[in-house]
């Protein structure tokens, strides 16, 4: 018995350190990663990403060759007088340097009042939807009527409901470039004033345009109405549903208050944002009800803004935009408005903008998201940003990636766990739903093993909804990946966040591009876009 008791005494030291082998060998490793320097390349660039940031202003679907608004100001001359899809692809591609990717479409019925759409009107849609997807755009949607305040004539109901109709399966078929539908199709440019037939004093009416809309989109899509009030006023009506202020439970339920987000066609336009917030005494200011709604709102649903041309109310302080483009949570803006490069004439308030410097201290006073290294370049020394770039690079989201921690080994066959953190630094979320997916690229850009992520990035908020100190949050997610049949060899590690629709999966224009200066990105097979996160060596 004795002897039995020492020999496997002797033996017991060894198996625990056998055991352990695989253990050690997949401990998981900590890697780092910084943001985006001005020095890296492309670091004074914007950063290229989908659903986001700022926007062009055209006109589409209108009869080719024949006079229309436009074009740009800094193409005259270069295109032809009459319209055409050029005109707005061109402007588009001037400003790939700023990362866009959104075009404000307006989309105008008024010759077919009292009449049906006829087909070639939805087949000079259809092929804007086209030329958006070949120039990797998505549309900020509008279809309107009157191109200017109280004409002679203008829709009924009638006319909205039948067109609607008309619209509805052009739009569905191309849902994969559009980014939100704005409530228009009432009053002057489709802003819900100024109507021939005073359609915009009529809730019933505002709540049939959105009803409209909403039921032509699937339910993860959404609108946008051009004053906040409106929304509460169409969502109170039977109907559509008893309207409350939408939150983090509601938001991404397919409920009518989580679909309705707001488009303020008159930003820091004197005192009431251009006619948003006509409530005395404090206007467009804290604690006017209705402002203070539309900041918890928007938290949830998209917000887009516009400038007004020339700066007819005065000059727009940048810093004092950038701030209420944070407060409210703003995703997209129009490049169109107060720049002479596109409206011609003298400097206005985005000339001033580009000229105009922000520090880091100013921005750290106002509590505004900053990331690591973006005032300094790979030396460390300071490098002088300005509010154009700062509002360029902030509006909507903008994913920072913080640390993951994954094995850098791996024995083939075993699980790959892989977790990873970041940080939104942006002013909004990204509003559509799309796939989270953790990937194995190997040296000829297979992927060869990918797992979903349960993780929605519509939920990674940049600060807890009604902090007033706007700390920033940190969201986690992670995945294990299957290794099993994988030959020896180092594989690059990596997060794609495509498009949710299959047609643009394998477009890597669509997918999510991270803020970080240290990730590089590779496009694999297919076309999927994807962030390096490190290597693995499988054996």
């Amino acid at each position: 018995m004795a002897l039995r008791g020492s020999l496997p005494c002797a033996t017991c030291l060894l198996v625990p350190m056998l055991m352990a082998l695989p253990c050690a060998a997949v401990q998981a490793e900590r890697v780092s990663y910084r943001g985006i320097r001005p020095s890296d390349p492309g670091g004074r660039d914007g950063l290229r990403n989908p659903e986001r940031g700022l926007r062009i202003e055209t006109l589409i679907a209108e009869p080719p060759g024949l006079p229309a608004w436009g074009p740009a100001n800094h193409l005259k001359g270069s295109v032809s007088e009459g319209f055409s899809d050029e005109w707005w692809v061109l402007d588009a591609t001037r400003y790939e340097r700023h990362g866009l990717t959104l075009a404000q479409t307006y989309c105008y019925m008024d010759p077919y009042v009292g009449q049906p759409l006829p087909d070639e009107k939805l087949e000079w849609l259809r092929q804007s939807f086209a030329a958006l997807r070949a120039s990797g755009l998505k549309a900020v949607l509008r279809f309107a009527y009157e191109r200017d305040i109280s004409p002679p004539t203008g829709p009924t109901m009638d006319d909205i409901r039948r067109h609607m109709a008309q619209l509805a399966p052009a739009i569905r078929d191309n849902l994969d470039v559009v980014y939100v539908i704005q409530a228009g199709f009432i009053g002057a440019w489709g802003e819900w004033h100024s109507s021939a037939n005073r359609l915009e004093a009529d809730h019933a009416s505002m709540a049939a345009v959105i009803e409209g809309i909403l039921d032509i989109l699937p339910p993860e899509f959404k609108t946008q109405v051009r004053v906040p009030k409106y929304k509460r006023w169409a969502l109170s009506l039977p109907g559509i549903g008893e309207y409350e202020e939408v939150n983090e439970r509601t938001a991404f339920d397919g409920s009518a208050i989580g679909r309705v987000g707001f488009a303020n066609d008159g930003f820091l336009a004197g005192e009431t944002c251009g006619g948003t917030w006509t409530e005395p005494p404090l206007y467009s200011n804290p604690g006017n009800p209705e402002f203070d709604t539309m900041t918890r709102e928007s938290a949830y649903v998209p917000v887009d803004g516009e400038l007004f041309w020339s700066d007819v109310a005065g000059a727009v302080d940048g810093l004092t935009a950038a701030v209420r483009l944070r407060l409210h949570h703003y995703s997209s803006f129009s490049l169109a408005h107060s720049f002479s490069e596109r409206e011609g004439g003298g400097r206005y308030s985005i000339d001033t903008w580009m000229r105009t410097e922000v520090t880091p201290g100013t921005l750290e006073a106002q509590r505004m998201p900053l990331s690591d290294g973006y005032f300094e370049d790979t030396a460390g020394e300071p490098v002088a940003r300005t509010v154009f770039e700062y509002i360029r690079d902030h509006l909507g989201y903008r994913l920072e990636l913080q640390e993951a921690r994954f094995a850098r080994r791996v024995r083939s066959g075993d699980p790959l766990d892989v977790r990873v953190s970041l940080i939104n630094r942006g002013f909004s979320i990204p509003h559509l739903p799309r796939p989270v997916q953790l990937v194995l690229v190997d040296a000829v850009g297979n992927v060869v093993a990918a797992e979903r992520c349960p993780a929605d990035p519509r939920r990674w908020q940049p600060y807890e909804p009604g902090d007033e100190s706007f700390a920033p949050l940190t969201h986690r997610f992670g995945a294990t990946l299957r290794t099993a049949g994988l030959r020896r060899g180092v594989y690059r590690l990596g997060l794609a966040m495509p498009d949710a629709h299959a047609s643009l999966r394998g477009d890597p224009r669509y997918a999510i591009r991270v803020a970080n200066g240290d990730v590089p990105w590779v496009v694999a097979e297919l076309g999927l876009g994807v962030n390096v996160l490190g290597e693995v060596a499988i054996r």
